[in-house]
């Protein structure tokens, strides 16, 4: 058998994630079991069709949860992890984080590690699932060895530029003698000489990496750093040689994004793998209020809601 990888939740499948499921001969495992939605882009609300994306991940996750032993959650922001808490913009309900974590091995970025907002929503999360889990393992830069299947995870990568003050992450490189990944999530681009010698190390198969945020250019981002990201990603495809690139999450939030990458990038989407086409709904957002209005009572029941959550 080869290396089986499921995209869950993504972008391209309607919503801001980057969650798998994989399996290999010797291992099941879910990736960054979380997802979310901007609560506003274009200055409006998700629009129902975001919802409902939402929910069918949720489904899907659920229908998954009980066939793994293992789960990695790279770091802790809201879309990639499910939170010990209700939340309406993940799409969770006060105790589904049980079923997720419970009686689980969690592979977990070390929250000792990252910025203040997800260290607080680490030991948040690590409290909550005591009693749970099977075992906690803050695995930054472990090799660990599982019936035949080797995991080698990162030391710290930036998310994003380095310096950056959304913190770090932890990619996951996964081998066995049928075939190779590497998941290296939200390092936009790369942006980060991190990013790039961990994907050169692996040299995997498969390659899933997060793109650069084209959204936040002229804001966040300067064109000298796409042009960075773009270097460094030439790099990791001409050195690596993957047979498969998935370009993910932050990229996607854009239609044209396709126009931002290199010529000679072959780049593929979560969508894509599944034989779907590309479903971007939060860079839609405006568009689909625009032919389906929900009504402005539907907006301003979002504007009234506290943020806090989120």
């Amino acid at each position: 058998m080869v290396i089986l990888i499921r995209p869950l939740g993504e972008e391209s499948l309607g919503i801001r994630s980057m969650s798998l499921y994989v399996e290999t001969r010797g291992l099941r495992i879910l990736i960054d079991p979380g997802a979310s939605l901007a609560p506003f882009r274009f200055g409006l609300p998700p629009h129902p069709r975001e919802f409902d994306a939402l929910k069918a991940f949720r489904e899907r996750l659920m229908d998954l949860v009980d066939k793994v032993d293992y789960i990695f959650i790279s770091h802790y922001h809201r879309d990639h992890f499910t939170p010990p808490y209700s939340s309406v913009y993940m799409g969770t309900g006060a105790k589904d984080y049980e079923l997720i974590y419970g009686g689980k091995v969690v592979l977990a970025k070390d929250y000792e590690t990252v910025n203040p907002s997800q260290r607080r929503r680490g030991i948040g999360l690590f409290k909550a699932v005591q009693g749970l889990v099977s075992k906690w393992v803050k695995c930054d830069g472990q090799v660990i060895d599982i019936n035949g299947t080797r995991l080698i995870i990162s030391n710290p990568i930036p998310h994003g530029k380095p310096g950056s003050k959304t913190g770090y992450v932890v990619g996951l490189g996964i081998i066995d003698e049928s075939g190779s990944l590497a998941y290296i999530p939200d390092v936009q681009g790369p942006l980060s000489r991190e990013a790039v010698e961990f994907a050169l190390s692996l040299k995997a198969e498969i390659l899933v990496i997060g793109g650069f945020p084209v959204y936040l250019l002229g804001n966040s981002f300067k064109q000298e750093d796409l042009n960075e990201a773009n270097n460094n990603l030439i790099t990791i495809w001409n050195m690596a040689k993957p047979k498969k690139l998935i370009l993910a999450h932050h990229l996607l939030r854009i239609i044209n994004w396709r126009n931002y990458i290199p010529s000679i990038i072959e780049a593929h989407t979560y969508a894509s793998i599944l034989g779907l086409n590309d479903n971007l709904l939060e860079a839609r957002r405006r568009e689909l209020y625009e032919i389906e209005d929900p009504g402005r009572g539907y907006v301003n029941k979002f504007k009234r809601r506290s943020n806090r959550e989120e």
